[in-house]
């Protein structure tokens, strides 16, 4: 950092420099101001480049959504009264949530805090299954698993969507995305629009992992940890 000192004119402040030059106070400032907003321009540009995504709080195809587990915490008996409105299926999958809250909170370093999910635009003949799981440690931490999914979902009855709906409509999404579950297999979640599967979008199924497997159909659900 330069090294100034001020010294008083009849009519004007000026600074002398460590290299013996002097300034106006003024001009100073204004070029201090200058390099201020140069400096925040390119540290906004190397953000937007180094996540090369929107943020999101709307589940939608190729943008990370934001889900904020502390968010949860806090809507936690909003999140359970509206569960057993939703009747037998919604107490049911509060008490998914429960048990996956309870695993997360016993694995902070797996499950931080913040986490961001990505769902992969479908633009290719067919994938492996082992594939699919390389493009999510491409883009993230890996592949989300049924805990994330169920952060995801109460994430989105936090933001207002319907627990009815998230059971029991239709999801809008338009491929079903390929989970890894937490004992090494393979899952399934929501989607399928473009297929008319017309499965909600809490739906979700278990296979083996075959990491051989092609897939035309689906596409892969990543993850990413945020640290605060």
């Amino acid at each position: 950092m330069l090294n100034v000192f001020v010294k008083k004119s009849a009519e004007e402040l000026h600074v002398q420099l460590s290299d013996g030059r002097m300034m106006l106070l003024e001009d100073l400032v204004r070029d201090y101001e200058r390099l201020l907003k140069e400096e925040s321009s390119k540290k906004a540009i190397i953000s937007e480049t180094k996540d090369d995504k929107t943020i999101t709080s709307e589940l939608k195809v190729g943008e990370w959504f934001r889900i904020d587990r502390d968010v949860i915490a806090r809507n936690r008996e909003k999140i359970r009264c509206k569960c057993d409105e939703a009747g037998t299926e919604g107490k049911a999958i509060w008490k998914r949530f429960e048990k996956s809250n309870k695993i997360a909170d016993e694995n902070p370093d797996q499950y931080t805090r913040l986490i961001e999910t990505y769902i992969f635009e479908h633009n290719w003949e067919y994938k492996t299954e082992q594939k699919m799981r390389d493009m999510c440690e491409d883009v993230g931490d890996g592949m989300c698993d049924e805990i994330i999914c169920d952060f995801e979902l109460q994430m989105r009855i936090c933001n207002g969507e319907s627990v009815v709906d998230l059971l029991q409509k239709a999801d809008k999404l338009p491929r079903v995305r390929v989970i890894k579950l937490r004992n090494g297999g393979t899952g399934y979640f929501g989607g399928g629009a473009d297929n008319n599967i017309g499965v909600p979008p809490a739906d979700l199924d278990r296979n083996d992992f075959n990491p051989n497997n092609l897939n035309c159909g689906d596409v892969p659900y990543a993850f990413r940890r945020v640290l605060s």
